[in-house]
């Protein structure tokens, strides 16, 4: 391209290119008032500008391919501002030479970038209808900051050395992917301040070495996945808080995070299934106190470090917790309440999130509460068997609390030794034969009857007759009882340990 083939607006851009100076095409130029931005203001109407605000593409490719002749000591850069921007700019598996800095253009057409290698672009405050940048090489930052993209927003496999920029941008592609960001990788997402996507936000297996930040973003996807994040990867934060709304699933399955995982105050829509799905998350802290939550929170198989919910377990949304593992939770409460946590979890009774309760009380030295989450797993246990073990489930409860409470034998050891003392205390049994025989004692005789395995020789000296032969029947009966409870408690308990 010549440039005596070019237009005025065009040759301003050429003109200015080698000395890396700003081309502003909008009426008034940077002393004037500007175009607006992702909010849907006059940039979106550039089909009306005229002639006087319209570059090719085709030119702004030319100079981005070294078209141009450089200065000495000067770095070139496209730097454009208000321009509406004809034909596409194709720039696939190209080596530009330059910084592009597109600011608040009107595309005509979506600009594709497949497996080019960039320096730092910007297409702050323009409107494009979509951006293809698949397997692109940005070297530094990928600036998207209030752009107003119909269409979607592809940069899956991309590397950018610095951060991908969405601070007030609107991505929309309601029937589809807003952006996929599949295998990127990038220092950081940045879509705070005003952040909003129409259309799933796909960051499939990213890598994110500064965090994921989409405080007070808004993500529409109904239906469907809003934030679509399996197996990726932060060695920092993902913070989805203070004002973030997502009206569809959030998915961070398998991912992996090394700071906080944090949903505080945010508002979780889903209209069907999970509002959150964490299965096999690894994070270093996990903070789950969202403002409003419709659907349940999947945390199966997930391994946290610090686990944060509501004060009130009634504010917490359903948890399926079967398999998840942590070290603290927190804030601490009474047992009862992590305990009406577990039960409403959807997937019913499952063991293991009891033992990992326990486990946490223990570790704090909270030992009694510790036996309470486990007596209560072997009530709930209790509800999922047949009557039959039912049956022999209450006795123990009622014996021993299942081992757990052992204490409740030796009530009933009082109880019932008390009962035939005073009963053989007031009918003494008659001595069995003509032999001689010990001194009858009411109590020790009670004892005899209660404890199988021991002999004071009063059971076998006397007989008890009528009505008393079935106290005697009785104690013998329960004696027996409580010393299997016990024994299934203890060994229970025993082998938990």
């Amino acid at each position: 391209m010549r440039p005596d083939d070019l237009t005025g607006p065009e040759l301003r851009l050429w003109e200015a290119f080698a000395a890396g100076d700003e081309v502003d095409l909008r009426p008034g130029g940077a002393d004037g008032e500007t175009d607006g931005g992702a909010d849907g203001g006059p940039v979106m109407d550039g089909r009306g500008w005229g002639p006087e605000r319209q570059v090719r593409a085709s030119v702004i490719r030319s100079l981005l391919l070294g078209a141009a002749d450089s200065v000495s000591g000067e770095t070139p850069m496209v730097h454009l501002v208000g321009a509406r921007v004809s034909g596409k700019l194709r720039l696939v598996f190209a080596e530009v030479c330059c910084v592009l800095w597109l600011e608040e253009c009107w595309f005509e057409e979506a600009p594709q970038l497949y497996g080019a290698k960039l320096r730092v672009t910007s297409f702050g405050g323009s409107y494009l209808p979509g951006l293809g940048m698949g397997a692109t090489t940005v070297d530094g930052n990928l600036d998207l900051m209030n752009c107003r993209v119909q269409g979607g927003v592809t940069v899956h496999d991309a590397r950018i050395s610095g951060s991908l920029l969405l601070q007030g941008a609107h991505l929309s592609h309601a029937d589809g992917v807003a952006l996929n960001a599949t295998r990127v990788e990038t220092k950081g997402i940045v879509g705070t301040e005003g952040f909003r996507a129409d259309g799933e936000l796909r960051l499939f297996q990213a890598r994110l070495g500064e965090g994921l930040r989409l405080r007070g973003a808004t993500l529409r996807h109904p239906g469907g996945e809003a934030l679509s994040a399996t197996g990726i990867q932060v060695p920092t934060d993902i913070d989805c808080d203070e004002g973030f709304r997502a009206a569809g699933a959030i998915t961070l399955t398998s991912a992996t995070v090394g700071g906080t995982v944090s949903f505080d105050a945010a508002s979780l829509t889903p209209t069907r299934g999970n509002a959150l799905s964490c299965a096999h998350l690894q994070a270093g802290e996990l903070l789950l106190r969202p403002a409003r939550a419709t659907g349940g929170v999947d945390l199966r198989h997930a391994a946290i470090g610090v686990l944060r919910l509501h004060d009130d377990p009634h504010q917490q949304p359903p948890l399926r917790l079967d398999g998840l593992v942590y070290r603290s939770l927190e804030p601490h409460h009474p047992v009862d309440h992590h305990l009406e946590l577990l039960s409403r979890d959807p997937d019913g009774y499952r063991p293991q999130p009891y033992q990992q309760l326990a486990t946490v009380h223990q570790s704090i030295g909270q030992d009694r509460d510790a036996r309470t989450v486990l007596l209560t797993r072997q009530r709930r246990r209790r509800t999922t068997l047949p009557w039959y073990v039912r049956a022999w489930g209450y006795v123990q409860d009622a014996t021993v609390g299942y081992g757990y409470l052992p204490e409740r034998a030796a009530v009933w050891l009082l109880a019932l030794l008390a009962t035939g003392a005073t009963v053989f205390g007031l009918y003494r049994p008659h001595p069995l034969g003509d032999t001689p025989h010990p001194v009858f004692h009411p109590v020790m005789y009670s004892l005899d009857l209660l404890l199988p395995v021991v002999d004071f020789g009063q059971e076998r000296a006397f007989q008890p007759t009528g009505p008393t032969q079935w106290i005697a029947w009785l104690l013998i009966g329960a004696g027996w009882l409580l010393a299997t409870a016990l024994a299934a408690g203890v060994t229970r308990v025993l082998s938990r340990q």
